[in-house]
């Protein structure tokens, strides 16, 4: 019981980065009920703020670029950068329209391929666990799997500290009948429902706490350190892990690519993370702007790697 409570409040943060959040509560309501046209236009406003005026942490974003892809030029990485913040201002706006969006538009705009091993799963009444990035809208991903996968999803999540955020995003994530689970209850809540056919949906990719055991493995170019339970959650579930990969393909459409990762039995020559990382740095690669660069991710060094200076 203790190691899975620890494992899988390892694995459960998901943290917005959203700058328009930023803004009080009830301007978020009323921009919820806009036409997505004129969230993009004002979307378009807040990344040239962002970019230009505020320069909205430029520095931790250039300096994650450059280290992610030493092969790229200064100019294109100028050009990722700009993206970027087009990207983070949509993903912004989109998430306030999730609010509000309806059924038949939300299924238009997310497209799922791979279906056949969900399907293959949920006909075996195998739970499965789904890992995905902060790759495009990972919000709209929660929110069309629930309208599209045969599962209902449990999504994990942390606690926002703010606790109207909390609630509005709670709102959000809740829309279509998924259930987010904040990871100090995450385990309680997957031994009290292990008998529950359900997908248990987690952002696998964000940084450990500075004390938080880590397991280290080079993640584009650099020694990256990931939550223990990305590889343990499923050894102690027994459940299969599926990889969500999430393409833009333009404006407010998008299509998601699962792949199977690994199923029990599993062993000691099981590699759950290294197939996860190899297959998130994959996506990151085809489209770099998509992923969230503001974050902080290489804060902290293996302690074990010598003469290396952390961030």
């Amino acid at each position: 019981m203790t190691n899975l409570r620890n494992n899988t409040a390892q694995l459960t943060s998901i943290h917005p980065d959203y700058p328009l959040f930023l803004w009080p509560m009830f301007i978020l309501r009323f921009l919820s009920h806009w036409p997505l046209s004129w969230l993009y236009a004002l979307a378009d406003f807040a990344a040239f703020v962002s970019s230009y005026i505020v320069r909205y942490r430029r520095k931790t974003i250039e300096e994650n670029l450059r280290k992610s892809f030493p092969e790229k030029s200064s100019q294109e990485i100028r050009q990722i950068r700009q993206d970027f913040y087009h990207n983070l201002a949509d993903i912004s706006v989109e998430t306030l329209y999730g609010r509000t969006i309806s059924v038949k538009e939300m299924k238009r705009r997310v497209e799922f391929d791979g279906m056949e091993i969900i399907e293959k799963y949920y006909q075996q009444r195998q739970s499965i666990i789904i890992l995905a990035t902060h790759q495009c809208n990972w919000e709209w991903l929660l929110l069309a799997g629930c309208l599209r996968l045969p599962y209902p999803v449990d999504a994990m999540y942390k606690k926002l500290a703010n606790s109207n955020m909390d609630d509005f995003m709670y709102s959000i994530r809740s829309r279509f009948e998924g259930k987010p689970i904040n990871k100090d209850h995450a385990a309680r809540a997957i031994l009290k429902r292990k008998h529950e056919t359900r997908a248990i949906a987690v952002v696998a990719d964000q940084t450990p706490s500075i004390h938080t055991p880590k397991d280290w493995i080079t993640f584009l170019h650099q020694k990256t350190g990931f939550y223990q339970g990305v590889e343990q959650l499923p050894r102690l579930t027994k459940y299969p892990v599926v990889f969500a990969a999430m393409y833009r393909i333009s404006r407010g459409c998008y299509r998601v690519q699962f792949q199977e990762i690994s199923e029990p039995p599993y062993d000691e020559k099981t590699q759950i993370l290294s197939h996860y990382v190899a297959l998130a740095e994959t996506v990151i690669r085809q489209q770099p702007a998509n992923w969230l660069w503001s974050h902080r991710r290489w804060k902290y060094t293996d302690p074990s790697t010598p003469n290396v200076s952390g961030r």
